[in-house]
């Protein structure tokens, strides 16, 4: 097996071993559930590089769900994302901006049997174990940012729509460039020429649906706020939109958020989490989710100030007693780790 280590941008070395598995007949490119403009970029550049380097070959994006935003930007591009569940796999797998297996609608033995490529900038975990090649690289803001960098090596310049693509995922994942870095700034210009970026704000600005606002509120009036050393942790539940509803949470004054949503039908619990910059200077949330995630008999992982994990429901405990159980053991957790 070709392992590789954190590396701050993708070696010439790398991106040689990368190639030899896009030039494959047959490759899928997957990533996570509701897929966001960072994860779907990135497919979509990869997708590219392969047709590029195999005009003949056979090459699928999926996901199990994708976001509104992604599916503006598809929309724009004219690009097609397959979503579906438990898709075919061929004897190529190429995982987007994925950091665990809980985040992808896959049958995992099926997978062992593939080689899997992963490229991520999400904190490393136990997937990577499952690859015949990966780069995953924590310091890179996006991995649209690792992709674009990928193609700068090979002095192979995308089109338009591939860079509109990539410019979406790049700034939605450092936050309208809020966490971009030297070599972000670098790679914008590399990837702007002949595009508005008043457009591609405008791609990342669209108006966040019904559902979402009505989580956002329920999130807020469910909170609960306790204390560890005069530092405000919130603790909420929402049937959906987690994720975003702990981000509010912190926007609005939390300096660390949990939500919780249970989903019956798809027999998981889902726990986002969200911190300021000053706490994640102590407690990295990628490796608090990852080992919460476990003691749930899930997986969990993700960023030093945004991760997330996914665990089994069985459903024979009462969902507002399971709610209560995992917000509880968040807190337990977190506040270990912070009096450490």
């Amino acid at each position: 097996m070709l392992f590789l280590v954190n590396t701050m941008e993708p070696t010439r070395e790398s991106v040689k071993n990368l190639l030899k598995f896009l030039k494959n007949n047959e490759i899928l490119f997957l990533c996570h559930h509701n897929a966001d403009p960072d994860a779907v970029g990135g497919c979509i550049a990869l997708k590219y590089l392969a047709k590029t380097l195999n005009p003949s070959g056979n090459f699928k994006i999926s996901t199990n769900s994708i976001s509104k935003l992604s599916r503006n930007i598809l929309e724009e591009i004219d690009e097609d994302v397959e979503v579906v569940e438990y898709p075919k796999l061929p004897k190529t797998v190429v995982l987007v901006d994925t950091s665990s297996i809980n985040q992808l609608s896959v049958d995992e033995n099926k997978l062992k049997d593939c080689d899997v490529v992963l490229i991520d900038h999400h904190k490393k975990t136990d997937l990577v174990n499952l690859c015949k090649f990966y780069i995953v690289d924590e310091k890179s803001p996006s991995t649209c940012e690792i992709i674009s960098e990928i193609f700068r090596k090979l002095n192979v310049f995308p089109p338009k729509n591939i860079r509109i693509a990539l410019l979406c995922g790049i700034l939605y994942d450092t936050k309208h460039l809020k966490l971009a870095n030297e070599r972000t700034f670098g790679i914008l210009a590399y990837l702007i020429k002949g595009i508005s970026f008043q457009k591609i704000l405008y791609l990342l600005s669209q108006e966040s649906d019904r559902s979402k606002r009505i989580a956002h509120l329920k999130a807020c009036s469910r909170m609960e706020i306790r204390e560890v050393d005069g530092i405000s942790v919130a603790l909420s539940h929402v049937s959906s939109h987690e994720a975003s509803c702990a981000k509010t949470i912190v926007s609005i004054g939390a300096d660390i958020a949990f939500v919780v949503a249970v989903r019956k039908r798809e027999g998981e619990v889902r726990v986002s989490a969200r911190c300021r910059k000053n706490i994640s200077k102590k407690v990295h949330l990628g490796s608090l989710m990852e080992k919460i995630g476990k003691e749930l008999g899930g997986e969990g992982g993700g960023h030093k100030e945004a991760a997330g994990l996914n665990a089994p429901y069985g459903g024979k405990k009462d969902k507002d007693e399971v709610i209560k159980e995992v917000l509880n053991l968040c807190f337990k957790r977190f506040k270990e780790e912070w009096e450490k």
